[in-house]
């Protein structure tokens, strides 16, 4: 099974993931974020190539005011590192230096959470600061409206935490046909040879922090214990 990391408050949604074949490691609670964010899977870890960062890791200092919440809420696509980046954490940009990663500065804090991939060229957010960030570098953005998106305790959420792209598997978690530029959606997504699968169309589209894939991740016990130890400080 895949591990997938995610927020389990709508376990419609896990279970669903479960018989596709995913093994789902329930995020934190982490307290000192707003109630909305605490298990979002997008504030709680950020994977780069084969390694993974978690909140353990992070140098700078973690709260939930914004930017302190959004150290690791950075968009890696294409190569290439997308954020805030006087908000990322240090860990982040000292590994990207070293590694000789891009980085992209956008005004948007919370660059991940407002972009669901489609496959490794393309892209969907409502932000056009970051389309016009992943269009110079060469991917195909489809910028649509905002909202539309369900996120209990904010009057709407993103486009990027309502649903994750594995392979050439779009997920959504809840009904996106609800969304105004759905067909949009879906035409890019047949341009790009994958396809939409909606989870649970009974649920609105619900920003739950998106879920984050552990395929190949060496910095950490993760993939191996199933557990998620990096938020012991934060809880």
């Amino acid at each position: 099974m895949k591990p997938l990391v995610m927020s389990d408050e709508y376990p419609w949604f896990c279970e669903a993931l479960q018989v596709r074949g995913y093994k789902i490691i329930p995020t934190k609670k982490i307290a000192c974020f707003l109630p909305p964010e605490q298990r979002h899977a997008d504030m709680q870890l950020l994977v780069v190539d084969n390694t993974c960062f978690t909140l353990d890791d992070c140098r700078d200092r973690i709260s939930g005011s914004y930017p302190e919440n959004v150290r690791l809420n950075c968009l890696y696509f294409r190569g290439t590192l997308y954020g805030k980046l006087s908000a990322a954490d240090a860990s982040v940009l000292d590994f990207c230096r070293k590694n000789n990663i891009q980085t992209v500065n956008v005004k948007q804090g919370y660059t991940r959470c407002s972009v669901l991939l489609i496959g490794n060229r393309a892209a969907v957010t409502a932000d056009r600061g970051i389309a016009d960030a992943l269009q110079k570098d060469g991917a195909e953005v489809l910028l649509i409206a905002p909202g539309h998106v369900t996120l209990p305790g904010f009057d709407c959420g993103f486009i990027g935490g309502a649903g994750f792209c594995d392979g050439d598997t779009v997920y959504c978690f809840g009904d996106i046909t609800r969304h105004p530029d759905f067909e949009k959606i879906k035409a890019l997504c047949a341009k790009h040879n994958s396809k939409i699968e909606i989870l649970c169309a009974d649920k609105p589209l619900t920003d739950l922090g998106g879920a984050v894939l552990l395929r190949s991740c060496y910095n950490t016990n993760l993939r191996e214990s199933m557990s998620l130890s990096w938020t012991r400080g934060l809880i």
